[in-house]
C-alpha cells in the first residue's frame, strides 16, 4: 500500500469499524439499564492510541460523531457523555499498558496477555463515571439500576478489549513493515476443517433451543474447543480471528435470547454470561501465546543458527536457506552472478595485528561489500574469509566488471593499526548463469573451484565462468578436484593394486638380484577398471593427498615382500616414487622410521625416488631428507634429472645412489645431437661423483644398445619390460641381454 494513501485509508476504515462496532452492541444490550454484553468500540480507540500514537485522538472523536448521528438510538444528549467516555476510557488504558510494556510487536506473549485484562479493567473505569453518568441523566438507565449498570459496563470493556484488541493488532495496516510473528505455514486442508468445524459448532450453539434440550448450554464449550485446536496448529491470525467471530456470535446469540444460549434475565446472569465469554477467549489465547512464545523461540535459534556472529551476514547454513529460496523465486532465466570472494593471505593480518585486528577487518570488509547489494541481493560468510555473494539482473557482459568491482573492493581497504595499516588482497570466482538451469550447490562448486583458480594464478585478481561453458582453467581444476576426491576414497576402500617394472642393467656382463620399480593402479568403483596413474597421481599432489597415498603404497609394499619371502630373496632393490609434499613432511619421516622397525624388509633394499624439481625447491629441506632416509640404510634416486636448469650445479650437493635421466632426453636419442650430448654429460658426471645412472622410457632395443654405448648403467620402459602386477612380475625371470 501506497504510504501516501495510508492516513485516507486508516481514517475511512477505522471510522466504518467504530461504526459497526456501535451497531453491534445495539444489537447486544441486555436488562432494563441499557448496558451491553460487549464493547467493540473502546476496543477500536485502544488498538488505535497504541498503535498510531496519541496524536490520533482525533479520529476517535469524528467516529464518535458519525455514530451519534449514524445511529439515532441514543438521545442526543448522551453524545457529550458518550464522547467523554469514549476518549478519557482508551487513554487511561494505553498508558497502564504502555507501563506494563506492552508497546509495539505483538500482543501475543503471555506478558501481553496478562496486560490486556488489567488494560481492559482501566479502559472500564476510567470511561466509567462519565458513562454511568450520562446513562442516568438521560434516563436510559434507572438511579436504582446504577450499580448493577456500572458492573456490566467494567465486564463489557474488559471482554470487549480482550476480544478484539489480539485479532485488531494483527490486521491493523501497520505503517512500514510489520512486526515480524513467526507464522507456520498454513495447513491449508486443516485450516478448511477447522473453519467448517468453528462454523458447525458455532451453528449448533444456535439452532439448539435451551428451552426443548437439557444442558443445550453446554454446547458453548464446543466452540472453546475447537478454539484450542486452532491455537496450536494454526497460524496465529487465524486463531486470534477464531476467538473474535466466536465470541461476536456467542454474545450476539446470547443476547438475543437464541439457540443454547439464553438471554440473561438480571445482572449476576449477565456477568457469568460474560465470564464464560471471557473464559472462552482467554483459554485459547493464552494457549496461542504460549505457543507463539515457543515458535519465537525456535525462530530465534534458527536465526542464531543461520547468522555468522562476527560479521552479522548468513554464515554457510543461512546462505544455503536464502539462495535456494531466491533462487527457487526468481522469474526463470533472470541472469544472475554468484560470487566467491577469499581475501589472499588473511593469516597474515592476523599475524601481524591479532585475532581481534583481524576480526575488525572482517567486519569492514563485510559491512563494505553489504552496502553495494541491491535490494534482492544476497550476501554471507562461508568460512573464515571467504564470503558468497548472489546478485539478481547482472547480464552476463557486466558479470566481469561487478566481479572486478568488488574485488577492488575488499582489496583496497586500508584497516588502521597502531601507526599504519593493514591490507590484503582478494581473489574472486565468478559464475554467471540463468535462474532455473541450475542450483546453489553445484554453482557455488563451479564458482569455489574459479576462485581456487584465481589463488593459483597468484591472486588478486578474478576468474569469470560461465555455467553453461565453463573455462578451461576452472574445468581443469574441477576434474582435477574430482579425481582428487576419487583417490581418496579409493585410499579408505583399499581400491589401489601394486604394479612392478623390471630395471635392468645395459652392461650384459653385470649380473645381480632383481632390481624394479613399485608403480601404482587404482580401480575405479563403477567399473573395475584399473586407472594409469598419469591420470590421478597428479590431482592427488595438487590437492595434499600425495604424503597420503605414499604412505599406503609403501605400506602395501612392505606388507607384501614380507608375506612373499621367496620373492624378497630375489630383490636387490625395490624403488618406490614419493611426491614433493613427503619429501617436505616430518610426519612421513616419522611412519618410514616407524614402519621399517618392524619390518623385516632390509632398509638397502628399498630406493625412494624423489624428483630433481621438488629437491631444487626447497634445497635445505631436501638435503635434509636425504640425510634422514640414508641414516635408515635406504638408497635414493633423483627422478626426471634434467628436467631443471640447475641441475648440475646441485648435483654434488645431493647425495643420493641413482640419477634417473629425464625421458624427454632418452625419446629423441636417435634422431636429437642434443640429447645425445646431455646424455652423455650426466653419465660422465655421474661416474665422476660414484652415482649409477638410469634411462628412462627405453623403448626398443636401438634406443637400448644407444644408451649401453654412452655409458648408461640401467634401463627402464616398454622395450625392456611392460608393468605387470607384482605377483606376475616375479612368477618371471628378470630380462636379460645378449651381448654384442
Amino acid at each position: 500500500m501506497p504510504e501516501r494513501l495510508r492516513p485516507v485509508l486508516l481514517v475511512v476504515l477505522f471510522v466504518a469499524l467504530y461504526w459497526s462496532g456501535g451497531l453491534l452492541a445495539d444489537h447486544l444490550i441486555v436488562g432494563q439499564d441499557a448496558v451491553v454484553l460487549l464493547w467493540p468500540p473502546g476496543a477500536l480507540a485502544f488498538v488505535l492510541l497504541l498503535r498510531e500514537g496519541w496524536r490520533y485522538w482525533w479520529l476517535i472523536a469524528l467516529a464518535e460523531l458519525f455514530s451519534a448521528l449514524a445511529l439515532p438510538q441514543a438521545p442526543l444528549g448522551f453524545f457529550p457523555f458518550a464522547l467523554a467516555a469514549n476518549l478519557v476510557g482508551p487513554f487511561a488504558a494505553v498508558a497502564l499498558a504502555r507501563r506494563l510494556g506492552l508497546r509495539s510487536g505483538s500482543v501475543f506473549d503471555l506478558g501481553s496477555l496478562q496486560a490486556l485484562p488489567l488494560a481492559g479493567l482501566a479502559l472500564g473505569l476510567a470511561s466509567l463515571p462519565f458513562g454511568l453518568t450520562g446513562l442516568i441523566l438521560t434516563g436510559m438507565t434507572p438511579a436504582e439500576e446504577a450499580g448493577a449498570a456500572a458492573l456490566k459496563w467494567l465486564a463489557a470493556n474488559s471482554l470487549g478489549l480482550l476480544l478484539l484488541a489480539p485479532a485488531l493488532w494483527l490486521l491493523w495496516p501497520a505503517r512500514g513493515r510489520a512486526p515480524e510473528v513467526p507464522e507456520v505455514p498454513l495447513p491449508r486442508l486443516e485450516a478448511t476443517l477447522w473453519a467448517g468445524t468453528l462454523l458447525a459448532s458455532l451453528v449448533a450453539v444456535g439452532l439448539l433451543p435451551y428451552a426443548t434440550i437439557a444442558n443445550a448450554a453446554a454446547m458453548a464449550a464446543l466452540p472453546g474447543l475447537v478454539l484450542l485446536w486452532g491455537a496450536i496448529r494454526l497460524p496465529a491470525r487465524w486463531a486470534a480471528a477464531g476467538c473474535l467471530a466466536s465470541g461476536l456470535i456467542l454474545a450476539t446469540l446470547a443476547a438475543s435470547g437464541t439457540g443454547a444460549l439464553r438471554e440473561p434475565q438480571n445482572t449476576p446472569e449477565a456477568l457469568i454470561l460474560v465470564a464464560l465469554l471471557f473464559a472462552l477467549t482467554l483459554a485459547p489465547l493464552v494457549l496461542m501465546a504460549a505457543v507463539d512464545a515457543s515458535r519465537r523461540a525456535a525462530a530465534e535459534m534458527l536465526r542464531h543458527a543461520r547468522t555468522d556472529p562476527l560479521t552479522g551476514l548468513a554464515n554457510r547454513s543461512g546462505l544455503q536457506h536464502r539462495a535456494e529460496s531466491a533462487l527457487a523465486t526468481a522469474p526463470a532465466g533472470l541472469p544472475m552472478l554468484l560470487l566467491y570472494l577469499d581475501i589472499d593471505n588473511f593469516e597474515r593480518v592476523n599475524d601481524a595485528a591479532g585475532l581481534a585486528e583481524g576480526d575488525g577487518f572482517l567486519r569492514t570488509i563485510a559491512q563494505r561489500l553489504k552496502r553495494t547489494l541491491g535490494p534482492d541481493d544476497l550476501l554471507g560468510r562461508l568460512d573464515t574469509d571467504r564470503f558468497v555473494l548472489l546478485l539478481h539482473g547482472i547480464p552476463g557482459a557486466q558479470a566481469g566488471l561487478r566481479a572486478e568491482t568488488l574485488r577492488r573492493i575488499a582489496g583496497e581497504y586500508r584497516h588502521p593499526f597502531g601507526e599504519g595499516w593493514l591490507s590484503a588482497t582478494a581473489s574472486v570466482g565468478a559464475v554467471a548463469f540463468a535462474a532455473g538451469e541450475a542450483g546453489y550447490d553445484s554453482t557455488l562448486s563451479l564458482a569455489a573451484a574459479a576462485c581456487a583458480a584465481a589463488k593459483e594464478q597468484g591472486g588478486d585478481r578474478c576468474q569469470l565462468t560461465d555455467f553453461r561453458n565453463g573455462s578451461e582453467t576452472v574445468t581443469e581444476r574441477q576434474l582435477a578436484m574430482n579425481w582428487a576426491t576419487r583417490v581418496d576414497q579409493a585410499l579408505q576402500d583399499g581400491r589401489f593394486r601394486l604394479f612392478g617394472q623390471s630395471i635392468v642393467p645395459l652392461d650384459p656382463g653385470r649380473h645381480g638380484g632383481r632390481h624394479l620399480e613399485i608403480l601404482v593402479r587404482m580401480v575405479d568403483a563403477a567399473s573395475g577398471e584399473l586407472v594409469a596413474p598419469g591420470l590421478f597421481v597428479p590431482a592427488a599432489e595438487r590437492f595434499k593427498l600425495g604424503p597420503k597415498l605414499d604412505r599406503h603404497v609403501l605400506d602395501r609394499t612392505l606388507d607384501w615382500l614380507e608375506r612373499n619371502p621367496l620373492a624378497l630373496a630375489q630383490v636387490e632393490l625395490c624403488a618406490i616414487n614419493l611426491c614433493a609434499a613427503s619429501v617436505n613432511d616430518p610426519s612421513f619421516l616419522a611412519f618410514l622410521r616407524e614402519r621399517l622397525a618392524h619390518s623385516a624388509v632390509p632398509p638397502e633394499r628399498l630406493c625412494l625416488e624423489i624428483t630433481e624439481t621438488s629437491a631444487v625447491r626447497d634445497f635445505s629441506e631436501a638435503r635434509s631428507f636425504i640425510a634422514a632416509v640414508r641414516a635408515l640404510g635406504v638408497k635414493l634416486a633423483l627422478d626426471d634429472f634434467g628436467a631443471g636448469f640447475s641441475s648440475f650445479a646441485y648435483l654434488s650437493r645431493l647425495d643420493v645412489d641413482f640419477i634417473k635421466i629425464d625421458g624427454s632426453f632418452i625419446r629423441d636419442i636417435q634422431s636429437s645431437p642434443l640429447s645425445v650430448s646431455i646424455v652423455r654429460a650426466i653419465t660422465e658426471i655421474a661416474g665422476a661423483l660414484d652415482k649409477r645412472t638410469v634411462a628412462e622410457f627405453v623403448e626398443n632395443d636401438a634406443v637400448r644398445r644407444r644408451l649401453a654405448q654412452l655409458g648408461v648403467d640401467y634401463g627402464q620402459g616398454f622395450g625392456i619390460d611392460h608393468p605387470r602386477p607384482i605377483e606376475q612380475l616375479f612368477h618371471r625371470p628378470a630380462p636379460v641381454f645378449p651381448s654384442h
